[in-house]
């Protein structure tokens, strides 16, 4: 892997209009960067945790110019961001944060004056704290009886194993603790209760703005109770749910600020909690569409925002182009086509046709010593065995992860069962006459299939015309894949859980895949062979961060170094060219840890050069 510097800035300043209080109306007084890939519109949201603001992460994004609320002076690192769509009636570039008023409802007993909608958009307060919270109308906007505010995000709401505390996206009211002590003027202390409206609120939630879904009301909690906003806090990183009034009794604004832990508080949601109509669960693992009803009493919104992973996430619900956000397409560009109508991607696996890849790099490399993830929604509209009647057994239809350099030679080859190296897949084998089979599929980079028993794999059908979730997460401390399959109403299902065996040895992959995989070289006596169509959708994958991060070039008496955050099992090596034709090593080559690593050019200086960070993974 390659990560190149420099990186980029971009400086961004917002200005807040001084508008009138609601307190005082209510009497209450008080790019893609070349080291990694990275999203080229609204699609691909690659996640990256970081501390401040990330390098390639679109999150606190805004244009230049942008004038959202009271947002102070800031630098964000990356080249690129995603934009918003302009469908509703008032938009801005906000990613990780709602764009865009779709439909606003005040309904009655609303704070007049305070009717703004678009005053939810982009973050919240940044000059609120949680013993005063934003007040003016350009920083709220405000719900009675019978209300609802629906917004657009302008990055997708993303459930996956990387989101923090499982809480997927965040909403921020305009409650405060109470003041116990009478200490106005900057000593406050609290024992815990929250002034908030009181209010009886529902929160809903969609990927199309079509189909709806409601968190579950019983595990949801109130819009304008806790956690007060603190605009010095990160918004995109939530408190601890588990915190409960109880645990700030007795503080002062510097030890709620120290449970808080750096985070801008905000009600905490997540999409697992989502329901249909009947009350039963559904899989929803990407969300563009937040709705907040008032049923009873009033509330007020500031923003709604994502949280920030613990680790790189890819999502892809295919609303716009993939082929422009990142995908690419190896062999046969006829197996799979973009529909823009339903916004899905519609997938022929023909092993009559060469290997054919739909894929997206990680932007890193994985080995068995990492933790990932993959979920996706899979509908099968047919499958069988392919056109070549001399080859009637059973072939499989592949969604996983690969080594690119090696998938795409003329000699690899899945159905020989020695020539398709560094695979591990989610893999479905349509019924010739044994039953269809539902296989996580791993293979190391010595061709070995990973086999212990029966018991890695499952008899299952995937019915023709029903949509199925796919989640297949490998754990790294027990060397252990758990794939689960389960029908959209979740009334149907298989678990499989399958242990790397000691004759494994390992693996290298650096892409996500759906795979149309040849079935040439087979053993003519047991050839099999595949023909199926189908739709794939909401695919999410959750892989460790890039080995190079937050980095930063400086000369330093004399010597040019890279600073940067590394990662264990990689090795490092800075090197330099002078004309991008040749590159000579700048630096030994040095072992990785997790944390702060510099790297220094001991070579003598020249009148100019470009560097680099290489990262091989050993």
């Amino acid at each position: 892997m390659l990560v190149v510097i420099p990186l980029c800035g971009i400086d961004f300043s917002v200005k807040e209009k001084d508008e009138a209080s609601l307190f005082r109306e209510c009497g209450m007084g008080s790019a893609e960067c070349l080291h990694s890939p990275f999203c080229r519109g609204l699609k691909v949201f690659i996640f990256r945790p970081r501390a401040g603001l990330s390098i390639v992460n679109p999150s606190s994004g805004y244009s230049p110019g942008d004038k959202l609320k009271d947002q102070r002076m800031s630098n964000v690192r990356f080249l690129a961001l995603a934009t918003a769509s302009l469908f509703a009636s008032f938009t801005i570039r906000a990613i990780g944060f709602a764009d865009a008023v779709v439909v606003y409802d005040p309904g009655t007993g609303f704070a007049s004056n305070f009717t703004n909608a678009s005053s939810a958009l982009g973050p919240p307060t940044t000059t609120a704290n949680p013993f005063s919270p934003p007040y003016r109308t350009n920083q709220i906007v405000s719900l009675g009886a019978g209300g609802s505010l629906t917004l657009h995000m302008g990055s997708p709401v993303v459930h996956s194993p990387a989101s923090p505390y499982g809480i997927d996206f965040e909403i921020f009211g305009n409650s405060f603790f109470v003041i116990t002590n009478g200490n106005y003027s900057g000593g406050g202390i609290t024992d815990g209760s929250v002034y908030g409206n009181g209010a009886s609120t529902r929160v809903e939630v969609s990927a199309d703005g079509v189909r709806w879904y409601t968190l579950n009301p019983a595990q949801a909690p109130t819009i304008g109770d806790l956690l007060p906003t603190d605009g010095t806090g990160d918004p995109q990183v939530p408190v601890n749910p588990a915190l409960t009034n109880a645990d700030f009794a007795g503080l002062g604004l510097a030890g709620i600020q120290s449970l808080y832990a750096g985070s801008a508080g905000g009600a905490c949601f997540n999409l697992a909690w989502a329901q249909d109509t009947n009350g039963d669960y559904v899989n929803l693992p990407i969300a563009r569409f937040i709705r907040v009803d008032v049923l009873s009493g009033r509330a007020q919104v500031d923003a709604i925002s994502t949280t920030r992973p613990s680790a790189t996430v890819i999502a892809e619900d295919f609303a716009l182009d993939p082929l422009q956000d990142g995908w690419r397409i190896f062999g046969d560009t006829n197996l799979f086509h973009w529909s823009a109508t339903n916004q899905n991607l519609e997938v022929t696996w023909d092993s009559s046709q060469p290997n054919s890849y739909f894929y997206h790099p990680l932007g890193t490399i994985l080995s068995r010593e990492d933790d990932f993830s993959l979920a996706f929604d899979l509908h099968l509209d047919g499958i069988g065995s392919g056109p070549d009647t001399n080859k009637a057994s059973t072939f499989p239809i592949a969604i996983g992860f690969l080594n690119l350099d090696e998938a795409t030679q003329p000699n690899f080859l899945r159905g020989t069962g020695n020539n398709s190296p560094d695979l591990a897949e989610f893999a479905y084998f349509w019924d010739s006459g044994y039953g269809a089979t539902t296989w996580p599929t791993f293979v190391d980079t010595n061709s070995t299939f990973n086999y212990n028993s029966s018991s890695d794999y499952a008899i299952f059908a995937l019915a023709p015309g029903d949509a199925y979730h796919v989640v297949m997460t490998y754990t790294a401390s027990n060397q252990t894949v758990v794939a689960t399959v389960t029908n959209f109403e979740q009334t149907a299902g298989v678990r499989i859980m399958q242990l790397l065996n000691t004759n494994f040895a390992d693996f290298r992959l650096g892409a996500i895949s759906i795979s149309s995989y040849s079935d040439a070289g087979q053993d003519p006596q047991y050839a099999g062979s595949v023909l199926a169509h189908g739709v794939v959708d909401n695919v999410v994958v959750t892989a460790p961060n890039p080995p190079v991060q937050s980095l930063i070039a400086s000369m330093t008496n004399g010597v040019w170094r890279a600073q940067f955050n590394g990662r264990t099992n990689w090795v490092y090596t800075l090197e330099r060219t002078s004309d991008f034709k040749s590159w000579t090593e700048a630096s030994l080559s040095t072992a990785g840890a997790n944390g702060a690593m510099v790297l220094s050019d001991t070579n003598v200086p020249l009148p100019k050069a470009f560097y680099r960070v290489r990262a091989n993974r050993p």
